[in-house]
């Protein structure tokens, strides 16, 4: 009775689930927008005023509001470019420390002030790598300082990639907006700035039930885990001795889960950048897709080795 009452419970909150889905995929988002709505959450997790801005612009204040953020992208690209030119140099830098090995260390170690004048001539930060390679004392403890080198370039990486997108994002609602105002018609002008503000506000609107829709995909779906764990242990611990199958299949879900997060890149891809994750939580999806294909893998094999196994039973 429990069992069935687990499968009518999962049941129940997958066919939730899909319908919420495909209300928010089919009547509540417009596919052929998408790109721009992308832009807009971009926009508004940096600058939520510029969305405002263009939200509630006129015909009369659009001029001085594009030549307003065309100024303040301009200032952002040159900001860009120092980030940019910081993360080349301490890329060039990891590549050589990652390229040493026991018989060149010693010779660029020797030749490190030299090196370094050149390399980190416009670096801003340079005294500190300068000083940190200095307290490198040998060929053994090169892996530790590389670590740290590693995620300083992680983090400015990062940092570059997220402002990159968000003026590329910022610079597209402004050119959009620049196009309208240089329409000669007056009532072409007014209809498309009215079009773009209702757009600007559907987005905004699609946002907060995305926000919503994510939310209840949790609870229902943590409601459901919680069910079915307690129905699970509820069983485990009322017959044992017929259960430790179970034990042993879900330690091995929690070690794969342990290695999955170990091995996994804290580097965030650009379309986890643009989901506003951190390092952790990446590493933690990867982990996820890593149980997965155990999970998938381990199904597999286990379905030939039967095969397999009753083959040999039937044959003999």
């Amino acid at each position: 009775m429990k069992e069935r009452i687990i499968k009518i419970v999962i049941f129940a909150v997958a066919i939730l689930v899909c319908i919420l889905a495909i209300t928010f995929s089919f009547f509540l988002f417009d596919d052929s927008k998408k790109e721009n709505y992308i832009q807009t959450q971009e926009i508004k997790s940096q600058t939520p005023k510029m969305v405002a801005d263009f939200e509630t612009a006129t015909v009369e204040n659009l001029p001085v509001l594009i030549e307003q953020y065309q100024k303040d992208m301009q200032d952002r690209n040159v900001n860009l470019k120092s980030v940019q030119l910081e993360k080349d140099i301490l890329y060039t830098y990891l590549q050589d420390l990652k390229n040493l090995d026991e018989n060149s260390f010693e010779s660029y170690q020797a030749k490190f002030s030299t090196r370094s004048e050149s390399l980190f001539a416009k670096s801003d930060n340079k005294q500190k790598y300068v000083d940190g390679f200095n307290k490198v004392k040998s060929f053994k403890d090169l892996e530790g300082y590389i670590e740290v080198v590693n995620k300083d370039y992680t983090t400015i990486k990062q940092n570059y990639l997220t402002e990159r997108n968000y003026i590329k994002s910022a610079n597209a609602l402004i050119n959009r907006a620049e196009m309208i105002n240089t329409t000669a018609s007056e009532s072409k002008k007014n209809a498309d700035l009215q079009t773009m503000k209702s757009d600007l506000k559907s987005f905004e609107r699609g946002a907060s039930l995305q926000n919503l829709f994510i939310v209840l995909v949790y609870v229902l779906g943590l409601g459901a885990a919680f069910l079915m764990f307690f129905f699970l242990f509820a069983k485990i611990i009322t017959n044992f001795k017929s259960s430790y199958k179970i034990l042993v299949g879900l330690l091995l879900l929690v070690v794969a889960a342990f290695i999955g997060y170990v091995v996994g890149t804290s580097t965030l891809s650009p379309s986890a950048i643009k989901a506003g994750m951190t390092g952790s939580g990446y590493k933690m999806v990867n982990a996820a897709v890593f149980t997965f294909y155990i999970c998938l893998f381990g199904a597999i094999f286990s379905i030939i080795a039967t095969i397999v196994m009753n083959a040999v039973k039937n044959r003999n």
